[in-house]
C-alpha cells in the first residue's frame, strides 16, 4: 500500500468513527440525520423558511417540508406566515429545540476534544490546515 493510500484509508477509518458516534448519540436524542441538521440550520439561520432550508440543504422542497413538520410535531420548531410571503413559513426553534440542538452542540464538542486528546495547539491547528486544504481540493474538483 503506498502512502497516498494509507492517507485515504485513515481518512475513510476517521470519517466511519466520527459517523457511527453521530449515529449513535442521534438515536439516543431520537433523531434523525436530517432532523438534527435541520435543528442546527434554524438555529444558525434563525426565522428561514423551509424554502431556505431546502436550498442551502440541496433537497426537494417536499423532503424539506417533512423534516420541518416532524419537528413541528415534535415540538422542536414552530411555523409562521412569513411577514414578507404569507405563502412562505418561517422556522423557529422552540425552547425544547433549543434544548435538542444544545446537546447535538454538546457532543460534538466532546467528540472534538476525545479526538485531539494527545494534540498540541499547534498540532490541532495544522490537522485543521490540513482538511481544509483537502475539502478545497475536493470542492474544486466538483466545479
Amino acid at each position: 500500500m503506498n502512502h497516498d493510500e494509507m492517507v485515504a484509508r485513515q481518512v475513510l477509518i476517521l470519517a466511519r468513527q466520527i459517523t457511527r458516534r453521530r449515529n449513535q448519540h442521534l438515536r439516543n436524542l431520537e433523531l434523525t440525520t436530517e432532523q438534527a441538521d435541520a435543528l442546527n440550520f434554524f438555529a444558525s439561520y434563525p426565522d428561514s423558511t423551509v424554502t431556505t432550508f431546502k436550498t442551502r440543504q440541496g433537497i426537494t422542497h417536499q423532503t424539506a417540508r417533512l423534516i420541518v413538520q416532524r419537528l413541528a410535531t415534535r415540538g422542536y420548531v414552530q411555523l409562521t406566515a412569513s411577514p414578507n410571503d404569507g405563502r412562505a413559513k418561517q422556522v423557529t426553534l422552540t425552547a425544547s429545540g433549543r434544548a435538542k440542538r444544545e446537546q447535538l452542540q454538546q457532543h460534538g464538542w466532546q467528540t472534538s476534544a476525545q479526538m485531539f486528546t494527545d494534540f498540541n495547539p499547534e498540532q490541532q491547528q495544522l490537522f485543521l490546515s490540513l482538511l481544509q486544504q483537502a475539502n478545497q481540493n475536493l470542492e474544486s474538483d466538483e466545479n
